[in-house]
């Protein structure tokens, strides 16, 4: 009786108060100097993609990120116009993509020979979509989202999941936002 009581209690003060929206989700503002000059852009994460807030309008982002994809090193094998969405969904990798190791941007655990992500086979999951920025025509929002996993080369294993440390999809950011801000 006493457990029932105390169930009840905490449902009516949880109806009385209403949803608490979570925490906010954790920011960081960069500035970006190049010979355009220079950006400001906003990054925060929510559930799986890493989003930033540029100052070029979405037209101009848009129009730049097959340049931006290309740049580094990641083939388009999708792209929607409508919903302003590019990306891959098959990449496969070892050690480096593009000029830049694999270890820059995951997280695939370790074993004596190093971190995974410079030895494993790596699948990855890309994808880049730009949105209107928060009432105002002048800015956007780009937010990527990076999924890999990884099994090694030599024996027999069972893929692993990765960890991006959202370091490509900050250079995603950063690239359009320079190319976008040259236009």
């Amino acid at each position: 009786m006493r457990a029932m009581l105390l169930l009840v209690i905490g449902f009516a003060a949880c109806a009385g108060t209403g949803s608490t929206p979570g925490p906010e989700p954790e920011r960081e503002s960069v500035r970006i100097v190049g010979a355009g000059g220079a950006v400001q852009m906003t990054t925060y994460h929510n559930e799986g993609w890493v989003t930033h807030e540029l100052p070029a309008s979405l037209a101009a982002v848009w129009s730049v990120l097959p340049a931006v994809y290309d740049s580094l090193a990641i083939p388009v094998t999708s792209r929607n116009a409508a919903s302003h969405t590019i990306g891959n969904g098959g990449l496969r990798a070892r050690a480096r993509l593009g000029k830049v190791g694999l270890q820059r941007y995951l997280d695939c655990g370790s074993t004596q020979g190093g971190p995974n992500a410079e030895t494993y086979e790596i699948h990855l999951t890309i994808s880049t979509q730009v949105l209107p920025g928060a009432g105002d025509e002048t800015g956007s929002r780009l937010s990527t989202s990076l999924q890999a996993e990884a099994r090694p080369v030599n024996f027999t294993a069972d893929w692993v999941r990765c960890t991006s440390k959202n370091t490509l999809e900050k250079a995603v950011a950063e690239l359009a936002g320079r190319l976008a801000a040259g236009r």
